[in-house]
């Protein structure tokens, strides 16, 4: 990709120990005496930019300056002087090698106005100028056009031609046009500036109030900059320091421009405070770092995405390698960061981290990356989270942290594959039903339901069992109505001798429930599990009947066609049971053998009434409408809900009288966890139920002080 020019223009051959290869031309949008080329170091590939200047197109003057250029370059090292790698004088031209670099002019162009002026590059370059000043240094060509910004937006003063020490202002300005970039849309110093009592730095003054117009300027403006005409631009809190750059005076003790830059309206600026603190990051204390790191995420919100993107997050992951704890307290920033990127970029710059400091031993940063797994889950992939993250967290399900534990199996599980889920964690999770945290063994019992759908239900089926038989009986009241739900959720998964046999019994002891919410759970639930069990006997008997017919049976057992989560959902839809045409044959059998001989057949819908009523079950102790047959559980992200036939409400109407919990495992939001949202779906406390009995959001209630365990 990268040319060797010196054979094309002839300026002579460059030595070996110049280390690095000279690439094509980057065009600028100004004349100079120099060209800018991209530059590789051949001993590691890494990007730089080399400014050229051939010997043979300059007069004395124009050599000397660019001689000057090269020895000052090397000279000075200050944060925002545009930084030299090496630099070189052969008989042909002058090299300069830098870090990578384009113009002020150029990248103001290319961002446009979507990050807004760029204050916190206008303080870097008034900080540099005032170094220089400080130095005993005037610039001479200070201004826009001697103004060359990072890949990652840092301003850095260039363009030294002309900079030393006791410069002639008179000077400086007949020399600006022979030997600095010239630019026909930008202002020339006032001739007035030539008479004698003007200060040796009055032209860099004067250059930084270009400076300031230029960076507050709209694109338009820039384009023909008019220093009168920008003037309204400039914010009030600036505009006074704005006429004294433009308008220099002798100096009366320090320079002005510290005085500028301690302005409130750059030391209260977000991007002035970020920078200058994480600059300087090495010399703070612990207690400055943390106080600072806490407030971080607020400061970022007056920050726009582009500086945040470009600027913030690559200081931040820098900042992160220092020893100590900064990477426990950058994490939240830094996630709040990276989850704005795209999926390829995390990857890139943040994923890489994520995996890193899981490994850590330290378990405030444990916690940390785990109450944040739920905004960026959806950038990991999934042999990321099972190869290199869950390895160094599956002690996170014993830790002796409650909300490490809880947080462990609430964002983890549903990512996992489906043969660590059964080898390893339905047993973690079972244990977890014996935790003193009610709450986590009611997530337990909840994540338990959400996974089953993705896994054989020889290997599931004893877990559910046990779960859900631990949670009809836990002293914690949410627990309780959670069992239930997640029954109603998984019904189908059992056999009708396991559901009348081992769980019902369970059920039917919550009617009598201290916790009224409890209670009218119960009565829901009891309906639908025995419209489950109605249906599997049914089967067996259709197919028993269609057997002994000598065909084959109309209708079999569902079948269950769901797979592992995928998308952001923990599992797909799993096919929905459908009996209407055995239900349909076995009901007119029945009905037609209860027809005597000679008598006229009942209207087939007295039939089905009555073979109904054969196996009718009681009702509930509160007034409601019949309970229809339902289509079985559809557990899975495609926004499917369980309903009944008739539609009216999700699971039927509801028994008045008490607080509804709904256990929604079939919606899942997008990048897994279910902490926070909705956990027991959409219903509603009946006109009956106390206003706190419990609300939408299931977990919310945990910590609350009227939720004691019973």
């Amino acid at each position: 990709m990268f040319k060797t020019l010196l054979s094309k223009v002839g300026w002579g051959e460059l030595p070996s120990s110049f280390g690095y290869t000279i690439g094509e031309k980057v065009e600028l949008p100004f004349s100079w005496n120099w060209e800018l080329h991209k530059g590789q170091k051949k001993s590691d590939g890494s990007s730089a930019s080399v400014f050229m200047c051939a010997k043979k197109d300059l007069d004395p003057a124009q050599a000397m300056a660019a001689k000057n250029a090269e020895q000052v370059s090397k000279t000075l090292r200050h944060p925002n002087i545009l930084r030299a790698f090496n630099s070189i004088e052969t008989e042909g031209g002058v090299y300069i090698v830098t870090e990578e670099v384009v113009p002020l002019v150029t990248a103001a162009a290319a961002e446009g106005d979507d990050d807004g002026p760029a204050i916190w590059g206008l303080f870097q370059a008034l900080d540099g100028l005032s170094f220089l000043h400080s130095s005993g240094f005037t610039h001479g060509l200070f201004g826009p056009l001697a103004i060359w910004v990072t890949n990652q937006g840092d301003y850095r003063i260039g363009s030294f031609e002309l900079c030393q020490k006791g410069l002639d202002t008179g000077s400086a300005i007949a020399a600006r046009r022979r030997v600095g970039p010239n630019s026909s849309g930008l202002p020339e110093p006032p001739s007035a500036m030539q008479n004698g009592g003007m200060p040796s730095v009055g032209i860099d003054m004067w250059g930084a109030a270009v400076l300031m117009a230029f960076v507050f300027a709209s694109p338009r403006a820039r384009m023909q900059l008019d220093l009168r005409q920008v003037e309204k631009e400039i914010p009030l809190d600036l505009r006074k320091a704005f006429m004294e750059l433009e308008n220099p005076k002798p100096l009366r003790g320090r320079s002005p421009l510290a005085d500028i830059m301690a302005l409130g309206f750059f030391q209260q600026h977000p991007a002035v405070q970020v920078f200058s603190f994480l600059s300087n990051l090495q010399l703070k204390s612990p207690e400055e770092k943390e106080a600072f790191f806490e407030g971080l995420p607020q400061l970022l919100e007056g920050l726009s995405e582009g500086v945040k993107k470009r600027q913030v997050l690559p200081e931040l992951l820098t900042a992160q390698r220092f020893p100590g704890q900064e990477a426990a307290h950058l994490l939240p920033s830094i996630l709040k960061i990276g989850v704005k990127l795209t999926e390829e970029q995390f990857r890139e710059k943040v994923a890489p981290l994520v995996a890193q400091l899981f490994a850590a031993p330290d378990r405030t940063i444990r916690f940390r990356l785990l109450t944040s797994l739920g905004d960026m889950i959806e950038f990991l992939d999934d042999a990321m989270i099972n190869d290199k993250i869950f390895p160094e967290c599956v002690n996170g399900f014993t830790d002796s942290n409650g909300p490490i534990r809880e947080a462990s199996m609430i964002f983890f599980v549903p990512r996992l594959k489906p043969k660590t889920v059964e080898s390893r964690v339905l047993k973690l999770l079972v244990k977890m039903m014996q935790d003193p945290e009610a709450s986590i063994r009611t997530n337990a019992l909840i994540c338990v339901g959400r996974v089953s759908g993705g896994l054989p239900a020889a290997s599931v089926n004893q877990t559910l069992l046990t779960v859900i038989g631990a949670g009809l009986k836990d002293p914690f009241s949410p627990c309780r109505c959670a069992a239930l739900q997640t029954l109603i959720a998984t019904a189908n998964n059992f056999t009708a001798e396991e559901l009348a046999q081992k769980l019902l019994p369970g059920v039917c002891s919550r009617f009598v429930d201290p916790d009224q919410a409890v209670s009218d759970v119960a009565f829901t639930t009891l309906p639908k599990v025995q419209e489950v069990v109605r249906q599997k006997v049914a089967e067996r008997r259709a197919a028993a009947t269609a057997k002994e017919a000598g065909a084959e049976p109309t209708s079999t057992k569902a079948e269950e066609t769901s797979s592992w989560a995928q998308g952001g959902s923990f599992y797909n839809q799993i096919s929905a049971l459908s009996m209407d045409k055995v239900r349909q044959k076995f009901m007119g059998s029945v009905a037609g053998s209860m027809n005597q001989p000679g008598q006229p057949a009942a209207p087939a819908g007295v039939q089905e009434a009555q073979v109904a009523g054969m196996c009718e079950a009681p009702p509930a102790p509160a007034a409601s409408a019949p309970v229809q047959p339902r289509a079985p559980a559809q557990l899975g992200g495609g926004g499917s809900k369980m309903t009944s036939s008739s539609g009216s409400t999700k699971f039927g109407k509801q028994p008045s009288g008490g607080a509804q919990l709904d256990l929604d495992l079939d919606d899942e939001p997008a990048g897994g966890g279910w902490g926070d949202e909705d956990i027991f779906g959409d219903s509603h406390p009946s006109q009956a139920a106390k206003a706190d009995d419990f609300g939408d959001d299931f977990f919310d209630e945990f910590d609350a002080p009227d939720l004691q365990q019973t």
